[in-house]
């Protein structure tokens, strides 16, 4: 593959596209591939020539137990006035999570600026008026920016976007550093999460090497997850996307580490690759396991789902799945990307973005924000309240309290009133 051929041509522009994914393993905005393990955090891009207020940094941490293996822990974009944190967060299951200036939002999202939509497994952040695109999905992201904005612009451990590997290895001083893996710790900001990197010493560009990883010697059987890329399963985008670095990058990983499950990470780095391009790729049950992917009970896993999902909420829909339909479609809108991920079984609905309930019917929300279905009823504050089918929508009525017989008492004897269940009950007491 030629330098002129690396940057993508996409479906709307001429782009360039940086990746990574695993411990992780690099992919220059012109293609240049490098490992770099440390547990810091790094410039990944920002402009030479500030133009459009646009950076993107990453945090790596420790993601095994020998602390020689890092990961991608988050990813921190900004633009104008946002910060903008991409990470992931587990619970009963690992989703990716969004910050916005400090606060948690919740996909679909979108404002004058920002649009950001998720599957719950991959989020992808799109900013319009820069033809930006962020993709995060755990260990691996993306990020793509277009040359009418960003030519020549860029730095940072994604390298320069111009077409030419050669100057990949920018250095913050604007020197070309030899070594890309030697150049990416050069990138290293302050974190106070980290005091540590401030006492690190620069890793040896001679340590590492500036094409592919050399894996160590070791069991074929331990690196047969791998041979997956390279197998028919993948074959539809061999000729679209090159497998080779993916394939390297695997072996290294699942050598160096314990658990080769760390290799799944090159595999999804590769699919998700191939999706972007257009291409899907169910290659998760050819894994026997190792590479499954866990989702909510009420949801399914598809390797390819819409990047847009309906909801009940009507308004919801009319700002977002709308917009991606007929003649109001928008080009602002990832209409028609999709993406891997936790969707909701056939003939059901998602109820809302915040949660993971999917519905037959829509039918009502009841005062706990939880779905009602038709002719279902509840009681809330002092009110029978019904999920009427008839005019959609919940009809309530205040309980009906039995009439009071008492309303005197003898010599001696006092009328108290209590309330229960919202209706006044006469008794008489001494």
């Amino acid at each position: 593959m030629s330098d002129l051929s690396i940057c993508y041509l996409s479906l709307f522009y001429l782009s360039g596209i940086c990746y990574g994914w695993g411990d992780p393993h690099y992919v220059t905005f012109d293609g240049q591939y490098y490992s770099f393990q440390e547990n810091c955090t790094y410039v990944l891009i920002k402009e030479i020539v500030p133009r459009q207020n646009f950076s993107v940094v990453i945090d790596n941490y420790n993601c095994d137990p020998s602390g020689h293996v890092t990961c991608p822990q988050s990813l921190i974009v900004y633009y104008k006035s946002y910060k903008i944190v991409l990470t992931p967060k587990t619970l009963t299951v690992t989703t990716n999570v969004v910050y916005i200036n400090g606060n948690q939002i919740f996909p679909t999202f979108s404002n004058e600026d920002l649009i950001i939509t998720s599957t719950g497994v991959e989020l992808l952040l799109k900013i319009p008026a820069i033809k930006e695109t962020v993709m995060f999905k755990s260990l691996m992201f993306s990020v793509t920016l277009p040359h009418s904005l960003f030519y020549n612009n860029t730095e940072g451990q994604c390298g320069t976007c111009d077409n030419i590997r050669k100057n990949d290895c920018r250095l913050p001083n604007g020197q070309i550093e030899p070594s890309c893996p030697g150049m990416a710790h050069e990138w290293k900001i302050p974190d106070d999460k980290k005091p540590y990197c401030e006492q690190q010493l620069p890793t040896p560009p001679t340590t590492h090497t500036t094409h592919k990883p050399t894996p160590p010697t070791c069991p074929s059987g331990k690196t047969a997850i791998c041979d997956i890329i390279l197998s028919p399963g993948f074959q539809q985008c061999h000729d679209v996307i090159p497998a080779q670095p993916f394939f390297e990058a695997c072996k290294f990983d699942v050598c160096n580490m314990p658990n080769i499950s760390i290799g799944c990470s090159s595999l999804e780095a590769y699919a998700g690759r191939c999706a972007a391009a257009g291409v899907c790729i169910n290659w998760r049950n050819s894994t026997n396991g190792r590479c499954e992917l866990t989702c909510p009970k009420t949801k399914v896993y598809k390797a390819c789902g819409s990047t847009i999902q309906p909801t009940c909420n009507s308004r919801y829909n009319d700002k977002y799945v709308h917009s991606c339909q007929g003649a109001q479609k928008s080009s602002d809108f990832v209409c028609d990307s999709f993406m891997e991920g936790c969707f909701c079984p056939e003939d059901t609905i998602l109820f809302n973005t915040f949660s993971d309930t999917c519905v037959r019917d829509c039918g009502c929300t009841g005062p706990d924000g939880k779905p009602k279905q038709f002719g279902e009823t509840w009681y809330s504050n002092c009110q029978n309240c019904t999920c009427n089918a008839d005019t959609l929508s919940v009809q309530c009525e205040p309980v009906k309290c039995p009439p009071q017989e008492i309303d005197t008492c003898k010599k001696y004897e006092v009328l108290v009133n209590e309330t229960v269940d919202c209706c006044q009950i006469n008794t008489c007491g001494e």
